[in-house]
């Protein structure tokens, strides 16, 4: 059973509608934010209810290919920017995603995404 305040080490198997990382243990579902899929990752558990819990990233044992320096000195603080520790790439990638599986789950049917439309810059500023 997972505890409160308990500390774990997991692999990030998805990114979800925010881009919080995903993991699990025994079945639960833990999202962590500023996690990259693939990653494996210390994280300590802050919250636990009967279908989710919440936690804090504590330490990157395995970093993302995708994973960047964020630019901004307020960013893990500030809240505003929830991906700005990935690759710009990536991160279009991510939101396509994000739209097609909400659209999904809401329609109950697939969608083609054409084209992502870009901020006009290669990367954000």
């Amino acid at each position: 059973m997972i505890r409160k305040n308990e500390e774990y080490v997991v692999e990030i198997i998805d990114n979800g509608f925010m881009g919080e990382g995903i993991a699990r243990i025994d079945g639960q579902v833990i999202f962590i934010p500023n996690c990259i899929k693939g990653e494996i990752v210390k994280i300590k558990i802050l919250k636990v209810t009967k279908s989710e819990c919440y936690a804090k990233l504590l330490e990157i044992h395995k970093r993302s290919e995708f994973r960047k320096k964020d630019d901004c000195i307020a960013y893990e603080k500030c809240g505003g920017c929830n991906l700005r520790h990935i690759d710009y790439e990536k991160s279009l990638e991510m939101k396509k995603n994000a739209v097609k599986t909400t659209i999904k789950k809401s329609l109950k049917r697939d969608i083609e995404i054409e084209e992502v439309i870009r901020n006009g810059k290669s990367e954000i500023l």
